[in-house]
């Protein structure tokens, strides 16, 4: 038994030390990128009652490693190749027992300097002609009136605007789509923390898709949505889902759920069609997936009719998915095949839609999004080792269509991640039914 504890130990030990190894080179990675200033990265420090856990910032956590540390601030020196992590004086809860994470003086933590963040006054001053990089969060929103703000960077975060009120002579610059490039090619452990909320996220979209049902609220079917994440081993829902029925469902409307208290709920109404967006999380990475649906559980003809074409577009336009390809690129080919459906077209609404898509300013919400610990920018052209989302985004005539699934980008194509999901409108109604 003591030999196997021993085992035990060396064991978490050398896991613990090759962590640090990996955190101490995606630093040095970010140094390199940004030689010329500070990457200033801020650990989340809202503490929610109402949400299933603490949720870590992204940019944070991937660089940090620190899952559990609130309100916690990184400098990454590009100069020097250094990294100081900075902690609150008074961390939550620490007077009833909590032990944090990490505290100041931490030995053989991975980081060059480990203070409390009384010394980060210090370290500013010190640093005051470096530029600063951060990264904006685009879930929060300007929180005082342009005339207390920084005229030079007035959509910087609070946190910020504070250090560029006492030190003008700092240049901020937000650097999100930069620091999401050094994210996007990812680890043999983050991939495989990726299947896995993949295969959680299949799960949890077919339960969706069973529990969609006319009269039958949108807020019921994110319930089974989020239920069925944590039964297949989530940590939950990567994002609350987004079950959007008839107008709801047509974007930008989707968008308004976040800034309304009711999440834009209502019954769902046979005839109409459901935007059904899911996705479970995975040691902090994201699924993400979808289809439209609809309420009654029946296309009526003419969304048949422009579903399948939907969905053959595609299918067409997938293939395209590889190393080296820009989304423009998968975009143009998606248009050439809805085109060529334009003459065997029957009904008026597919006939008008694909005259409308034809054209890209109509479709401004089709996109192709990196997925990690947050959703971003893909490079152009996508490189080897990204996880990303194809999803094409349309609406006509007041009905709103998408279609989504997540790929591995590999040096001979893309791998699908999310199989055994229906397509077509014959196979959706037959999972319906179920």
């Amino acid at each position: 038994m003591k030999c196997l504890l021993v085992l035990l130990l060396a064991f978490a030990c050398e896991w613990a030390s090759a962590q640090q190894s990996v955190l101490a080179e995606r630093r040095q990675r970010a140094a390199t990128a940004f030689h010329d200033g500070i990457v200033l990265l801020h650990a989340s420090s809202a503490v929610e009652v109402s949400a299933d856990g603490f949720r870590q910032d992204p940019y944070f956590f991937y660089f940090a490693g620190l899952e559990n540390t609130v309100g916690a601030v990184l400098a990454i020196d590009g100069r020097k190749g250094e990294s100081w992590l900075f902690l609150p004086t008074d961390p939550p809860f620490r007077k009833f027992g909590l032990v944090p994470e990490i505290q100041p003086g931490a030995n053989n933590s991975g980081f060059e300097h480990v203070l409390n963040w009384s010394e980060l006054d210090r370290f500013l001053g010190a640093h005051s002609s470096a530029r600063l990089y951060y990264a904006d969060d685009d879930s929060r929103f300007t929180e005082l009136p342009p005339d207390l703000l920084s005229s030079k960077v007035p959509k910087a975060p609070t946190w910020l605007q504070i250090i560029l009120q006492k030190w003008p002579v700092f240049e901020a610059k937000e650097s999100s789509k930069q620091l999401q490039a050094l994210m996007e090619v990812q680890s043999a452990e983050e991939i495989a923390s990726l299947r896995s909320a993949a295969n959680a996220t299949i799960m949890a979209l077919m339960a969706g898709i069973e529990a969609v049902h006319p009269s039958v609220s949108q807020r019921s079917v994110e319930a089974v949505v989020i239920k069925t994440c944590w039964e297949h081993g989530a940590h939950g829902g990567a994002f609350w889902p987004w079950v959007m029925s008839g107008a709801n469902a047509v974007f930008p409307r989707p968008f308004f759920s976040m800034v309304r208290y009711d999440h834009l709920d209502q019954p769902m109404r046979a005839g109409d069609l459901v935007r059904l967006d899911v996705g479970c999380e995975w040691n902090h990475y994201g699924g993400d997936l979808g289809r439209t649906v609809p309420v009654s559980g029946h296309y009526d003809a003419a969304q048949r009719e422009l579903w399948n074409i939907f969905v053959a577009a595609y299918k067409a336009s997938a293939r395209l998915l590889r190393v080296g390809v820009a989304p423009e690129q998968v975009f143009d080919t998606w248009r050439k095949e809805l085109i060529s459906h334009r003459d065997s077209a029957k009904s008026t609404l597919a006939q008008h839609a694909i005259d409308l898509w034809s054209d890209r300013k109509n479709v401004p919400f089709w996109q192709i999004h990196t997925t990690n610990l947050l959703a971003g920018y893909p490079s152009e052209p996508l490189r080897e080792g990204a996880t990303v989302n194809y999803e094409p985004i349309a609406s006509v005539d007041g009905q709103g269509f998408f279609l989504e699934d997540m790929y591995l980008i590999t040096k001979d194509g893309a791998e699908l991640l999310t199989p055994g999901v229906p397509y077509f409108a014959d196979d959706i109604e037959a999972a319906m039914m179920k």
